[in-house]
């Protein structure tokens, strides 16, 4: 009986290991469900810096982003929003959805998107692209600019006469007739540039000759009355140039016209006495 007792558990045993050796098997042939890999993650376009509405996306306004989850409608390539005017504001970091920018022209084709860009007082002027900034390409479409000008001044009297006489200096006046007298000013403050426009082609009479340069004009983004003092300025003849600022700074600075007095009195210059 015993015996008997002996043999049955040796073969329990035995079956327990095959069974074991079987299942070891079989999970090596059929392996079980492997758990699901991150799902990769995407590039997509999203704001570099806040962007308030009804303003043109610049290139320095966005950037390329790794992103896990991806919001409905979101733009993944940077040209699809460039120069597109948004909706909304977007704060640091969000991505750029495609239903809160707008394209006017594909909007409204055969529409000038112009007019679409201006408040209800403002207007919208061409300024030749004649200064250094404009000409050699460092000013893009929604950009602020400031314009200077240089004129000549008709004065009935000298400026800044009494400064030179209260600071007690040393400084010799050219004795000469400041009537007429070059004046440097900062004249316009933080127009926006909404387009950059050229002159038509036109087929030149030898098809071999190489094509003349275009003329090219900013649209600028103006109160009226600035429109006509810039009028002014440009049928006068004034010098003009145009300086960059920063989009999101809207100061309007004060600064002073400068003439010779202003330089004499801000260097300290002496001219040189006249030989006895």
């Amino acid at each position: 009986m015993k015996r008997r007792s002996w043999i049955w558990f040796v073969a329990s045993a035995i079956l327990a290991i095959m069974a074991g050796i079987l299942a070891i098997v079989a999970l090596r042939i059929f392996p079980g469900p492997e758990s699901a890999p991150a799902p990769p993650q995407q590039l997509v376009v999203v704001a570099s810096q806040p962007i308030a509405a009804d303003t043109l996306i610049r290139a320095d306004q966005i950037a390329l982003e790794s992103r896990d989850e991806i919001v409905s409608g979101a733009a993944t390539v940077v040209g699809d929003v460039l120069n597109k005017r948004t909706l909304r504001d977007f704060a640091v970091g969000e991505q750029i959805l495609m239903q809160d920018i707008v394209d006017i022209t594909a909007v409204i084709s055969g529409v000038n998107p112009i007019p679409y860009s201006l408040d209800d007082d403002t207007i919208a002027v061409a300024l030749p692209a004649n200064d250094i900034l404009s000409k050699w390409g460092a000013v893009l479409i929604g950009d602020r600019v400031d314009v200077l000008f240089t004129t000549d001044a008709i004065l009935e009297t000298p400026m800044y006469p009494q400064d030179l006489v209260d600071r007690g200096q040393q400084i010799t006046v050219m004795e000469r007739d400041q009537t007429m007298d070059n004046v440097s000013v900062l004249a316009l403050q933080n127009l926006e540039v909404l387009q950059i426009i050229e002159e038509p082609t036109q087929q030149p009479e030898d098809p071999d000759a190489p094509a003349p340069p275009k003329n090219r004009a900013l649209v600028l983004k103006i109160d009226p009355q600035d429109a006509v003092v810039l009028k002014y300025l440009r049928d006068s003849l004034s010098v003009l140039d145009l300086a960059l600022r920063n989009p999101e700074n809207e100061t309007l600075f004060s600064v002073e016209p400068v003439n010779i007095n202003y330089l004499v009195l801000r260097y300290g210059i002496t001219l040189p006495q006249p030989l006895e």
